[in-house]
């Protein structure tokens, strides 16, 4: 059993689906946490650090940048996806995806990261459980992620990182008496 702190169904649908031997738990992080890095991987360190878990556990955090690396992150909050898509919609931009993973309770912390070039959408889409996913529409694609994902497709950015954690956690596997 692995824990997903922080996530939820859709997202696990789509862990899932790279990692399908794993068995998931989505647990809620714990209340009034917060953190103000501005680094997606320090954030979902801090998520594992804020959650204690006995075994083996992961928490992910993204953030969209500009092509040129400004970070979205803080020209966005819950009351005003309309008019960030508003103001950002057809932008250029990079999502960043970080996976912090420990595989055991007091084992280091990994890290396991990957990144997608996209656009932001003209207006969000997709359930509010995927956040950052119903703004961003991957290149190539006329849909945004959360779309993408409640269609039951993975998006390439969380496989590629996914696959990562995947051969982390059978690695913990293998070498468990």
């Amino acid at each position: 059993m692995v824990i997903f702190i922080d996530g939820n169904e859709l997202r696990a649908r789509e862990v899932q689906a790279v990692i399908p031997g794993v068995e998931l738990r989505c647990e809620a992080l714990q209340s009034a946490f917060s953190t103000s890095a501005p680094d997606p991987g320090q954030r979902a360190r801090d998520k594992l650090l804020a959650h204690p878990v006995d075994g083996a556990c992961f928490a992910e955090a993204v953030d969209i940048t500009t092509m040129d690396g400004k970070s979205l992150r803080l020209e966005l909050d819950s009351e005003n996806a309309n008019r960030f898509c508003k103001w950002w919609r057809e932008t250029p931009t990079k999502m960043h995806l970080a996976i912090a993973l420990r595989r055991a309770p007091g084992a280091d912390i990994e890290l396991y990261a990957s990144v997608c070039d996209g656009r932001i959408a003209d207006q969000p889409a997709g359930s509010h459980l995927l956040g950052w996913d119903r703004l961003f529409v991957p290149g190539g694609e006329d849909h945004t992620l959360a779309q993408l994902i409640e269609a039951g497709e993975v998006s390439e950015l969380r496989r590629a990182a996914y696959a990562q954690v995947g051969a982390a956690l059978d690695r913990r596997l293998a070498s468990s008496p």
